[in-house]
């Protein structure tokens, strides 16, 4: 693919992510290419899963049944989502096993997690695995499945199976929303897999940045009993963390600049 087409297709998905949604006329006069140019590029983002097209425009709108693409969900709450990877990350100890999750808000634990020895970690991100590849000290177990190019990781019925073999000392992992009463996803097969995910791990992180207190999904996940820890950043909702506080877990907030 020619470099001046994956820059565009890289600038619509920032356009998207801060709009949601976008008219194939308004991209074109935007980017000085034709609406037909401009069509071929949303099918091309569309077949990778990052958005969503309708007559005339595409959408990546976040609804309580469908989950926006990692590709976009890696555009928003950025600072948030730097934040906790950098408080989470030098917990991180050698000869350890770890499981991370497939979410765009653990995902930058995986750059900083150089110079570690012995460091196992078991995860179904396709992207958590290229960042890992090359340093020496981590062994990395992939789970297996089924490739989903709009998650950019494996799910289905191989992975949860997968995952029901191995044991963690400590999983990191996020979701699409909470409340007082527990966590919450959109979609119906990957909250099997963060079920197991959850189940198999000794110590249980959640990482969640302030954008996931206010949407709804569809499915509950679990209550509060299955987490061990909360890690949210100062811009997270004082009343709902009051309420969540009684439940035997360790709410840890970490400042932002």
């Amino acid at each position: 693919m020619p470099n001046h087409r994956r820059r565009r297709l890289e600038a619509i998905l920032d356009r998207l992510a801060v709009r949601g949604t976008a008219q194939a006329r308004e991209l074109a006069d935007e980017f000085e290419v034709s609406v037909m140019t401009v069509h071929r590029d949303l099918d091309e983002l569309e077949r990778r899963g990052a958005v969503r097209k309708f007559h005339g425009g595409a959408t990546v709108v976040r609804t309580r049944s469908h989950e926006i693409s990692a590709a976009i969900r890696r555009r928003l709450a950025v600072e948030e989502k730097q934040a906790l990877s950098r408080f989470t990350a030098p917990r991180i100890q050698p000869n350890q096993t770890i499981m991370m999750d497939d979410s765009t808000t653990v995902e930058p634990i995986a750059s900083l997690l150089s110079g570690l020895e012995e460091l196992r970690v078991i995860t179904n991100s396709l992207t958590v695995i290229n960042k890992l590849a090359g340093e020496p000290g981590v062994i990395i177990t992939a789970l297996g499945g089924q490739y989903d190019p709009s998650h950019e990781s494996f799910l289905g019925v191989g992975t949860v199976e997968a995952i029901r073999a191995l044991r963690a000392d400590s999983l990191f992992i996020s979701t699409t929303s909470v409340d007082a009463d527990g966590i919450y996803h959109q979609e119906e097969s990957v909250v099997a897999l963060k079920l197991e995910m959850l189940r198999s791990a000794r110590h249980r992180v959640l990482l969640v940045d302030s954008t996931k207190f206010a949407d709804a999904s569809l499915h509950r996940v679990c209550g509060w009993d299955m987490i061990d820890e909360l890690i949210v950043t100062d811009r997270a909702p004082t009343d709902t963390l009051a309420r969540i506080a009684p439940h035997n877990l360790t709410i840890t907030t970490v400042p932002l600049p």
